[in-house]
């Protein structure tokens, strides 16, 4: 049986209980409490206005208020509950007239009279059937236009998860080429000054390759692979840079392996890498990974230099705003990023920290 059959069948089940209980309250309980016996007629009549009670309330709810009241027709749909009410009542009226309810009912239940006068005239409405009815009525509209709200909320987040999905979608694909764009060039560089150490960064390159083929298809990845492919970039980035550059990298071992988005933390690293190395000039590149309490924590601290920090800005930093963007879909509220440019250290520093519990 499907989730949606199962929840059908509870929905149809709760309506049955609800109705079980409103027609004892109705046609037996007051009745019986009286301790007379009632006779058969009197009965037809209490089946007969928990019959039209039970239609008036799915005619409300499946008729007038989808086709009124949620269409902003408010004084038809008054109009038409104010025919409901007049129809129940008179229909009550008639049945009582043509089962001969109250002369039934005199023998059994005389009816109260004025001091040494005369049985005190019978009112036209029957106040309680109008004000069973109005209830009805309004525990009709007030169901319907909840679950008009539910199924709007429920189209809303169903057309909001698809739209992230396939946000999400285009942001990965254009993380993953920006990336190889950088790193092949990196290895031509190479292969110009030392083939050997080009040809192990075109095997290190191939590992990373399969890392993106196979874990970023799906939506998360375990964290000790993801760290594994930060490994892997940051041994191929070091093959290239200068003597003066120095790359300082440390991470917790082991790693729990926690879920968590493939592709998330290379473009902070590599940012540092494409704008923190200079090739006539001392440069430094810290970079720290690690857990606390179920806690992602990554700090990417380099020097900036102005000439390529401008030359960064033209390229229009795609691979740092996707997963800003990424991690605003992914994690809100669960994670906090700092980027902190410091001038006169002439230091860029990012931090980190995303709760993967």
């Amino acid at each position: 049986m499907t989730r949606e059959n199962t929840k059908g069948g509870v929905v149809v089940a709760m309506h049955l209980l609800a109705w079980a209980l409103l027609g004892f309250v109705l046609v037996f309980y007051q009745p019986l409490s009286w301790g007379v016996s009632l006779p058969a007629v009197f009965w037809v009549k209490q089946f007969l206005n928990f019959g039209l009670l039970v239609a008036l309330f799915y005619f409300n709810s499946h008729y007038l208020v989808p086709n009124y009241l949620l269409k902003n027709r408010i004084f038809i749909f008054i109009l038409c509950v104010i025919a409901l009410v007049i129809f129940m009542l008179a229909i009550s009226k008639i049945a009582d007239q043509q089962l001969e309810i109250r002369r039934h009912m005199e023998h059994i239940m005389p009816r109260p009279r004025h001091r040494g006068g005369p049985p005190k005239p019978r009112h036209i409405i029957d106040a309680i059937l109008l004000m069973t009815t109005l209830l009805v009525i309004g525990v009709s509209t007030s169901m319907a236009v909840i679950q008009r709200w539910q199924a709007d909320a429920r189209l809303r987040d169903a057309v909001e998860k698809q739209n992230i999905t396939s946000e999400l979608a285009l942001l990965k694909a254009q993380i993953n080429p920006h990336f190889f764009f950088n790193t092949l060039n990196n290895i031509y560089a190479l292969s110009y000054t030392n083939v050997e150490e080009s040809r192990e960064a075109t095997l290190t390159l191939s590992r990373m390759m399969r890392y993106l083929l196979y874990e970023t298809q799906q939506d998360v990845a375990p964290l000790s692979r993801e760290f594994a492919f930060i490994d892997d970039y940051i041994e191929l980035m070091k093959l290239r840079v200068q003597s003066s550059s120095n790359v300082q990298y440390t991470r917790d071992e082991p790693v729990p392996d926690y879920p968590i988005a493939p592709m998330l933390l290379l473009p902070f690293i590599e940012n540092a890498f494409k704008h923190g190395i200079n090739a006539s000039q001392e440069s430094e590149i810290r970079i720290q990974a690690g857990l606390s309490n179920g806690a992602l924590k990554l700090h990417v601290e380099n020097h900036i230099f102005l000439a390529q920090n401008v030359a960064g800005a033209e390229s229009g930093g795609i691979g740092l705003s996707n997963t800003r963007r990424r991690l605003d879909l992914l994690y809100p509220e669960k994670h906090h990023l700092e980027i902190h440019t410091d001038e006169r250290a002439n230091t860029y520093t990012v931090d980190l920290t995303i709760n993967l519990t």
